[in-house]
Protein backbone atom coordinates (compact mmCIF):
# COMPACT_ATOMS: atom_id res chain seq x y z
CA UNK A 1 0.00 0.00 0.00
CA UNK A 2 1.00 3.61 -0.39
CA UNK A 3 3.08 4.97 2.45
CA UNK A 4 1.48 7.69 4.56
CA UNK A 5 3.71 10.22 2.80
CA UNK A 6 2.12 10.71 -0.58
CA UNK A 7 -1.47 10.01 0.53
CA UNK A 8 -3.50 12.96 -0.64
CA UNK A 9 -6.63 10.84 -0.13
CA UNK A 10 -6.37 11.22 3.67
CA UNK A 11 -7.11 14.98 3.47
CA UNK A 12 -10.58 16.34 4.35
CA UNK A 13 -13.03 16.11 1.44
CA UNK A 14 -13.65 19.86 1.39
CA UNK A 15 -9.92 20.52 1.04
CA UNK A 16 -9.59 17.90 -1.68
CA UNK A 17 -12.54 19.36 -3.60
CA UNK A 18 -11.07 22.86 -3.43
CA UNK A 19 -7.68 21.61 -4.53
CA UNK A 20 -9.18 19.67 -7.44
CA UNK A 21 -11.07 22.74 -8.66
CA UNK A 22 -7.96 24.91 -8.50
CA UNK A 23 -5.90 22.24 -10.23
CA UNK A 24 -8.33 21.91 -13.14
CA UNK A 25 -8.61 25.67 -13.62
CA UNK A 26 -4.89 26.40 -13.28
CA UNK A 27 -3.83 23.48 -15.47
CA UNK A 28 -6.46 24.35 -18.07
CA UNK A 29 -5.28 27.96 -18.35
CA UNK A 30 -1.57 27.12 -18.37
CA UNK A 31 -2.02 24.26 -20.84
CA UNK A 32 -4.07 26.46 -23.18
CA UNK A 33 -1.34 29.11 -23.23
CA UNK A 34 1.44 26.55 -23.75
CA UNK A 35 -0.54 24.70 -26.42
CA UNK A 36 -1.06 27.96 -28.29
CA UNK A 37 2.72 28.38 -28.45
CA UNK A 38 3.21 24.82 -29.68
CA UNK A 39 0.46 25.21 -32.28
CA UNK A 40 1.79 28.58 -33.47
CA UNK A 41 5.52 27.75 -33.47
CA UNK A 42 5.47 24.00 -33.98
CA UNK A 43 6.57 20.96 -32.02
CA UNK A 44 9.83 22.36 -30.69
CA UNK A 45 11.47 20.62 -27.76
CA UNK A 46 11.48 23.55 -25.33
CA UNK A 47 7.84 24.47 -25.94
CA UNK A 48 6.78 20.85 -25.57
CA UNK A 49 8.58 20.68 -22.22
CA UNK A 50 6.78 23.85 -21.19
CA UNK A 51 3.48 22.20 -22.08
CA UNK A 52 4.44 19.00 -20.24
CA UNK A 53 5.10 20.97 -17.07
CA UNK A 54 1.66 22.62 -16.96
CA UNK A 55 -0.01 19.80 -14.92
CA UNK A 56 2.86 19.92 -12.42
CA UNK A 57 2.57 23.68 -12.07
CA UNK A 58 -1.20 23.32 -11.73
CA UNK A 59 -0.69 20.82 -8.89
CA UNK A 60 1.78 23.08 -7.08
CA UNK A 61 -0.66 26.00 -7.34
CA UNK A 62 -3.51 23.82 -6.08
CA UNK A 63 -1.49 22.68 -3.07
CA UNK A 64 -0.53 26.26 -2.26
CA UNK A 65 -4.10 27.59 -2.49
CA UNK A 66 -5.63 24.67 -0.56
CA UNK A 67 -2.88 24.57 2.08
CA UNK A 68 -1.77 21.05 1.22
CA UNK A 69 1.84 20.16 2.09
CA UNK A 70 3.95 19.46 -0.99
CA UNK A 71 5.31 16.34 0.70
CA UNK A 72 1.92 14.72 0.11
CA UNK A 73 2.67 14.54 -3.63
CA UNK A 74 4.94 11.56 -3.06
CA UNK A 75 8.49 12.79 -3.58
CA UNK A 76 10.16 9.81 -1.91
CA UNK A 77 11.93 7.43 -4.30
CA UNK A 78 10.41 4.30 -2.75
CA UNK A 79 11.65 0.75 -3.23
CA UNK A 80 13.89 0.19 -6.24
CA UNK A 81 11.83 -2.76 -7.49
CA UNK A 82 8.90 -0.46 -8.28
CA UNK A 83 11.15 1.89 -10.24
CA UNK A 84 12.63 -1.07 -12.10
CA UNK A 85 9.13 -2.30 -12.96
CA UNK A 86 8.16 1.18 -14.13
CA UNK A 87 11.18 1.24 -16.46
CA UNK A 88 10.76 -2.27 -17.86
CA UNK A 89 6.98 -2.42 -18.36
CA UNK A 90 7.00 -0.07 -21.41
CA UNK A 91 9.80 -2.12 -22.97
CA UNK A 92 7.75 -5.30 -22.48
CA UNK A 93 4.46 -4.05 -23.93
CA UNK A 94 6.37 -2.20 -26.65
CA UNK A 95 8.16 -5.35 -27.82
CA UNK A 96 4.89 -7.30 -27.78
CA UNK A 97 3.01 -4.65 -29.78
CA UNK A 98 5.74 -4.06 -32.33
CA UNK A 99 6.47 -7.77 -32.49
CA UNK A 100 2.84 -8.23 -33.61
CA UNK A 101 3.25 -5.37 -36.09
CA UNK A 102 6.47 -6.74 -37.59
CA UNK A 103 5.36 -10.37 -37.50
CA UNK A 104 2.13 -9.58 -39.35
CA UNK A 105 3.96 -7.66 -42.07
CA UNK A 106 2.09 -4.43 -41.31
CA UNK A 107 5.46 -2.83 -40.64
CA UNK A 108 9.06 -4.01 -40.88
CA UNK A 109 12.21 -3.63 -38.81
CA UNK A 110 14.87 -2.30 -39.01
CA UNK A 111 14.65 0.97 -40.96
CA UNK A 112 18.12 1.79 -42.40
CA UNK A 113 17.19 5.48 -42.27
CA UNK A 114 17.01 5.29 -38.46
CA UNK A 115 20.49 3.73 -38.26
CA UNK A 116 21.87 6.39 -40.62
CA UNK A 117 20.31 9.26 -38.68
CA UNK A 118 21.31 7.78 -35.29
CA UNK A 119 24.89 7.29 -36.49
CA UNK A 120 25.08 10.89 -37.68
CA UNK A 121 23.42 12.29 -34.55
CA UNK A 122 25.67 10.28 -32.20
CA UNK A 123 28.86 10.77 -34.21
CA UNK A 124 29.32 7.06 -34.91
CA UNK A 125 31.08 7.48 -38.25
CA UNK A 126 32.52 4.21 -39.57
CA UNK A 127 30.57 2.01 -37.16
CA UNK A 128 28.74 -1.03 -38.52
CA UNK A 129 24.94 -0.96 -38.68
CA UNK A 130 24.68 -3.48 -35.84
CA UNK A 131 27.08 -1.57 -33.60
CA UNK A 132 25.34 1.73 -34.40
CA UNK A 133 21.95 0.25 -33.55
CA UNK A 134 23.20 -1.20 -30.25
CA UNK A 135 24.82 2.09 -29.25
CA UNK A 136 21.67 4.03 -30.20
CA UNK A 137 19.54 1.73 -28.03
CA UNK A 138 21.92 2.25 -25.10
CA UNK A 139 22.20 6.03 -25.48
CA UNK A 140 18.50 6.64 -26.06
CA UNK A 141 17.31 4.01 -23.60
CA UNK A 142 19.70 4.66 -20.70
CA UNK A 143 21.47 7.99 -21.04
CA UNK A 144 18.36 9.56 -22.58
CA UNK A 145 16.40 8.88 -19.39
CA UNK A 146 17.86 12.07 -17.93
CA UNK A 147 16.15 14.33 -20.45
CA UNK A 148 12.95 12.34 -20.69
CA UNK A 149 12.59 12.05 -16.92
CA UNK A 150 13.06 15.80 -16.46
CA UNK A 151 10.14 16.49 -18.79
CA UNK A 152 7.91 13.56 -17.79
CA UNK A 153 8.02 14.45 -14.09
CA UNK A 154 6.39 17.78 -14.95
CA UNK A 155 3.28 15.94 -16.09
CA UNK A 156 3.37 13.30 -13.38
CA UNK A 157 3.51 15.77 -10.49
CA UNK A 158 0.07 16.74 -11.72
CA UNK A 159 -1.51 13.55 -13.05
CA UNK A 160 -0.31 10.82 -10.67
CA UNK A 161 1.36 12.90 -7.96
CA UNK A 162 -1.71 15.03 -7.29
CA UNK A 163 -4.81 14.22 -9.34
CA UNK A 164 -5.19 10.45 -8.93
CA UNK A 165 -4.63 10.43 -5.14
CA UNK A 166 -6.90 13.46 -4.70
CA UNK A 167 -9.67 11.75 -6.68
CA UNK A 168 -9.21 8.68 -4.48
CA UNK A 169 -10.60 10.75 -1.63
CA UNK A 170 -13.98 10.34 -3.38
CA UNK A 171 -13.75 7.30 -5.67
CA UNK A 172 -11.90 4.01 -5.99
CA UNK A 173 -8.51 3.52 -7.62
CA UNK A 174 -9.99 2.19 -10.91
CA UNK A 175 -12.39 5.13 -11.24
CA UNK A 176 -9.68 7.66 -10.33
CA UNK A 177 -7.37 6.06 -12.90
CA UNK A 178 -10.00 6.26 -15.65
CA UNK A 179 -10.85 9.90 -14.88
CA UNK A 180 -7.17 10.85 -14.82
CA UNK A 181 -6.60 8.98 -18.08
CA UNK A 182 -9.50 10.74 -19.79
CA UNK A 183 -8.27 14.17 -18.66
CA UNK A 184 -4.75 13.24 -19.74
CA UNK A 185 -6.03 12.34 -23.22
CA UNK A 186 -8.12 15.52 -23.41
CA UNK A 187 -5.05 17.58 -22.48
CA UNK A 188 -3.36 16.22 -25.65
CA UNK A 189 -6.28 16.87 -28.03
CA UNK A 190 -5.37 20.43 -29.14
CA UNK A 191 -1.89 19.43 -30.31
CA UNK A 192 -3.25 16.25 -31.91
CA UNK A 193 -5.74 18.30 -33.93
CA UNK A 194 -3.60 21.32 -34.81
CA UNK A 195 0.02 20.11 -34.99
CA UNK A 196 1.85 17.10 -36.40
CA UNK A 197 1.57 15.29 -33.05
CA UNK A 198 -0.45 12.54 -34.73
CA UNK A 199 -0.10 9.85 -37.38
CA UNK A 200 -1.10 12.17 -40.20
CA UNK A 201 -4.14 14.25 -41.12
CA UNK A 202 -6.46 11.32 -41.87
CA UNK A 203 -9.13 9.96 -39.50
CA UNK A 204 -8.16 12.09 -36.52
CA UNK A 205 -11.26 10.90 -34.65
CA UNK A 206 -10.01 7.31 -34.96
CA UNK A 207 -6.56 8.37 -33.84
CA UNK A 208 -7.92 10.22 -30.81
CA UNK A 209 -10.03 7.18 -29.84
CA UNK A 210 -6.97 4.92 -29.96
CA UNK A 211 -4.89 7.47 -28.07
CA UNK A 212 -7.60 7.81 -25.40
CA UNK A 213 -7.62 4.03 -24.85
CA UNK A 214 -3.84 4.18 -24.54
CA UNK A 215 -3.97 7.01 -21.97
CA UNK A 216 -6.66 5.36 -19.82
CA UNK A 217 -4.83 2.02 -19.88
CA UNK A 218 -1.47 3.60 -19.07
CA UNK A 219 -3.12 5.63 -16.33
CA UNK A 220 -4.29 2.52 -14.53
CA UNK A 221 -0.85 0.89 -14.62
CA UNK A 222 0.91 4.07 -13.53
CA UNK A 223 -1.64 4.77 -10.79
CA UNK A 224 -1.22 1.23 -9.46
CA UNK A 225 2.56 1.71 -9.30
CA UNK A 226 2.03 5.10 -7.65
CA UNK A 227 -0.17 3.56 -4.95
CA UNK A 228 2.07 0.56 -4.34
CA UNK A 229 5.29 2.58 -4.15
CA UNK A 230 3.95 5.77 -2.54
CA UNK A 231 6.14 7.63 -5.04
CA UNK A 232 5.23 9.82 -8.01
CA UNK A 233 8.62 8.87 -9.46
CA UNK A 234 7.31 5.46 -10.54
CA UNK A 235 4.82 7.23 -12.82
CA UNK A 236 7.52 9.62 -14.05
CA UNK A 237 9.94 6.76 -14.78
CA UNK A 238 7.27 4.78 -16.65
CA UNK A 239 6.20 7.88 -18.60
CA UNK A 240 9.81 8.60 -19.59
CA UNK A 241 10.50 4.95 -20.47
CA UNK A 242 7.36 4.87 -22.64
CA UNK A 243 8.52 7.94 -24.55
CA UNK A 244 11.97 6.39 -25.02
CA UNK A 245 11.05 2.85 -26.01
CA UNK A 246 7.93 3.64 -28.04
CA UNK A 247 8.56 7.06 -29.57
CA UNK A 248 12.35 7.26 -29.76
CA UNK A 249 13.18 3.64 -30.58
CA UNK A 250 10.52 1.12 -31.62
CA UNK A 251 8.44 3.46 -33.73
CA UNK A 252 11.48 4.98 -35.42
CA UNK A 253 13.11 1.66 -36.29
CA UNK A 254 9.92 0.52 -38.03
CA UNK A 255 9.66 0.73 -41.81
CA UNK A 256 6.15 2.04 -42.44
CA UNK A 257 3.89 1.41 -45.42
CA UNK A 258 0.85 3.30 -46.65
CA UNK A 259 -1.53 1.93 -43.99
CA UNK A 260 0.96 1.24 -41.18
CA UNK A 261 -0.23 4.36 -39.32
CA UNK A 262 -3.55 2.61 -38.67
CA UNK A 263 -1.78 -0.07 -36.62
CA UNK A 264 1.49 1.37 -35.30
CA UNK A 265 2.37 3.71 -32.46
CA UNK A 266 0.18 5.60 -30.04
CA UNK A 267 -2.43 6.44 -32.69
CA UNK A 268 -2.79 3.00 -34.26
CA UNK A 269 -4.77 0.31 -32.47
CA UNK A 270 -2.24 -2.47 -31.75
CA UNK A 271 -0.24 -0.71 -29.00
CA UNK A 272 -3.33 0.64 -27.15
CA UNK A 273 -4.92 -2.83 -27.19
CA UNK A 274 -1.75 -4.49 -25.86
CA UNK A 275 -1.52 -1.91 -23.07
CA UNK A 276 -5.24 -2.35 -22.33
CA UNK A 277 -4.65 -6.08 -21.79
CA UNK A 278 -1.77 -5.23 -19.46
CA UNK A 279 -4.04 -2.80 -17.60
CA UNK A 280 -6.67 -5.52 -17.13
CA UNK A 281 -4.01 -7.74 -15.59
CA UNK A 282 -2.96 -4.92 -13.26
CA UNK A 283 -6.62 -4.31 -12.37
CA UNK A 284 -6.93 -8.01 -11.44
CA UNK A 285 -3.86 -7.73 -9.21
CA UNK A 286 -5.16 -4.54 -7.61
CA UNK A 287 -8.53 -6.18 -6.96
CA UNK A 288 -6.91 -9.24 -5.36
CA UNK A 289 -4.79 -6.93 -3.20
CA UNK A 290 -7.86 -5.01 -1.98
CA UNK A 291 -6.92 -1.76 -3.73
CA UNK A 292 -10.16 -1.34 -5.67
CA UNK A 293 -12.53 -0.49 -2.83
CA UNK A 294 -14.15 2.93 -2.71
CA UNK A 295 -13.67 5.36 0.21
CA UNK A 296 -17.21 4.57 1.42
CA UNK A 297 -16.46 0.86 1.45
CA UNK A 298 -13.22 1.52 3.31
CA UNK A 299 -15.02 3.65 5.91
CA UNK A 300 -17.73 1.00 6.35
CA UNK A 301 -15.11 -1.71 6.87
CA UNK A 302 -13.15 0.38 9.39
Amino acid sequence: MMSREGQLEIMPKATALKALAVFLIATGILAALAAMLVIDIGIKRHYMVLLMWTPGLGALIACKVAGIPLSSLGWGWGKARWQAAAYLVPLLYGLIAYGILWGSGLGTAVDPKFIEEAGYHLGLVGWSETATLMMAVFIFGVVGMTWHLASAVGEEIGWRGFLTPALMRFVSLPVASVVTGLLWALWHVPIILYTKYNAGPNDLGWQIANFTLLCVSLSFIMSYLRVKSGSLWTAAVMHAAHNIFILSLLDRVTIKYADTWRYAGEFGFILPLVIAVAALYVWFRAYKEGLCTSPKEQEAAA
